[in-house]
């Protein structure tokens, strides 16, 4: 099979269990937990992806490890077949997984890259006053409209053309989201999150997460990357690395990502690496010419090569 873009999830992709059968079947899949486990003295990844419960898994401060080691381990799992792609792109946290499946950094300084920045973003909001709500059926300009009349609200991810995430404080997303149903939105779901992710609320983590991501070495990557700040595409680190600064309080640009990618770099075969097939459905909304195969379970991979 051919294949011309991988693709890694975000946040909201975990689930309890996930990547343990490939962890069983694949030695170098079994290598990426275990080096997980030695990089990281304070939580066990291993243990987080295969025996923590949803409640405990969904703790942006774990989330981000563990959906991070999974994804790669499984990325290394299609490396190792043989499966090659041009470009690169993961939504938010899986920006991460991508940059480090690329190349740009070892897989090392990428798990304590995200386990840092899970800890900022679980700590710079101590009284839980951000939120965040998905909006759905509603243009873009409604929605942007609507969060500058009530304010401390912005739109975080441009997920699709009919989705848009909003982020801020917590009583006023819920104020624009009641706003936003009057106003001919379809549906408008508060999500349970713990704080108003790629929004000004985290400034604060941007500001301490820069001093890391500056810190680790960086590499010309085997790819090319489409970053979720600009919805660029890249092969240069140090766009790259700023980019990736900007993109904790930053929106998501995922509809323009999807655009760039398909109109721009013909690119119409993915793979998506990781529970959840979130980005699967996000691309089917923007163009049924795409196929996404995801791959979250071994007999996923199998059924990849056998075609």
């Amino acid at each position: 099979m051919e294949v011309c873009g991988f693709l890694f999830a975000g946040q909201g992709a975990q689930k309890p269990g996930m990547g343990r059968d490939f962890y069983d079947k694949y030695d170098i899949a079994k290598a990426v937990f275990e080096r997980a486990d030695e990089v990281l003295d304070d939580i066990s990844v291993r243990k987080l992806c295969f025996e923590a419960d949803e409640e405990v898994l969904m703790k942006t401060e774990n989330t981000q490890p563990a959906l991070y080691t999974v994804s790669y381990a499984i990325y290394r799992v299609l490396e190792n077949n043989g499966l090659e792609a041009e470009y690169y792109a993961g939504h938010s946290l899986g920006e991460y997984s991508a940059i480090a499946a690329a190349g740009y950094i070892s897989f090392e300084d990428g798990l304590k890259l995200v386990r840092k920045r899970g800890l900022l973003m679980r700590d710079c909001d101590p009284e839980k006053r951000g939120g965040m709500a998905a909006i759905i059926g509603l243009d873009e300009s409604t929605i942007s409209e609507v969060c500058s009349e009530v304010g401390d609200v912005v739109p975080a991810n441009y997920n699709s053309p009919n989705q848009v995430v909003i982020s801020g404080n917590k009583e006023k997303v819920k104020k624009v989201a009641e706003i936003l149903k009057s106003r001919g939105a379809k549906r408008a779901v508060v999500l349970n999150v713990s704080g108003a992710f790629h929004s000004p609320f985290m400034m604060s983590a941007a500001e301490e997460l820069k001093r890391s991501v500056e810190a680790i070495e960086w590499k010309k990557g085997k790819g090319k990357l489409v970053s979720n700040s600009t919805a660029e595409v890249t092969d240069n680190p140090d766009i790259i690395k700023d980019n990736l600064i900007k993109q904790l309080y930053s929106p998501v640009l995922w509809n323009k990502t999807m655009k760039i990618l398909v109109e721009e770099c013909g690119c119409l075969n993915y793979v998506e690496c990781g529970p959840g097939k979130v980005l699967k459905g996000l691309f089917r909304s923007y163009s049924r010419e795409v196929t996404v195969n995801t791959i979250e379970s071994v007999s996923d991979i199998q059924s990849i090569f056998e075609t």
